[in-house]
């Protein structure tokens, strides 16, 4: 009888020791392998939410900035991370075709000391509405932007808008087009890492030297 039961005795203590080991390494080895898979999608997230965040926020400036018709600010060769401009269209105001004064500018909307809200008022600075947050062009730097105005390479503050052209004048190509570049960067803590959003956009009816006054 005693060979008839001797298998269900169990485990021994070194087996069981054994075994449980076996699964300690297992379940180490697949807790890491899903924490890095989960940091690499949401890395990969965070990447894809920025990028359209930056295209979105382009689109609506070249779309706006179209048919501006006079640029304030910045004048021609001068760069600024304030865009003001005079667009003719639909005013909600007036309920007509007129112009509009549109104006892009890089606020500190919580008050913390770093303006990273690109904001967009379409009153003269009465209301403002977010175009995208997490801007980081007052503090990153952009050594190719300072090769090519000529600033010592590391140096940080990289204006959004910069007016193509030189000294303001009445020639029609003075102030017609705009060259953006946005560091964008959500949440600096995180393993995404700043996006850079480019492009030049144009008033195709501008004809007019730039001026201090839209109105």
């Amino acid at each position: 009888m005693w060979r008839l039961h001797r298998d269900e005795r169990g485990l021994s203590l070194a087996e069981l020791m054994v075994s449980m080991m076996l699964m300690a390494i297992v379940a180490a080895v697949f807790l890491s392998l899903l924490e890095t898979t989960m940091f690499a999608t949401r890395e990969l997230e965070g990447t894809a939410r920025s990028n359209d965040d930056v295209r979105l926020a382009l689109q609506q400036l070249d779309r706006d900035f179209r048919s501006a018709e006079r640029v304030c600010e910045p004048f021609p060769g001068i760069a600024s991370n304030r865009l003001e401009f005079r667009t003719r269209g639909y005013t909600a105001t007036t309920n007509a075709v007129g112009y509009e004064d549109l104006i892009y500018d890089l606020r500190d909307t919580d008050g913390d000391g770093a303006a990273t809200d690109l904001q967009r008022s379409a009153d003269g600075g009465v209301t403002w509405r977010t175009v995208i947050s997490g801007v980081r062009n007052e503090t990153y730097v952009d050594d190719d932007y300072n090769t090519r105005v000529g600033r010592a390479l590391g140096t940080a503050g990289v204006p959004i808008f910069t007016n193509q052209g030189g000294v303001a004048s009445a020639l029609p190509s003075q102030g017609k087009v705009i060259t953006v570049r946005m560091w964008v960067d959500a949440n600096p803590a995180d393993r995404v890492h700043a996006r850079l959003g480019t492009s030049e956009i144009s008033g195709r009816n501008i004809w007019t030297p730039n001026s201090a006054n839209c109105p």
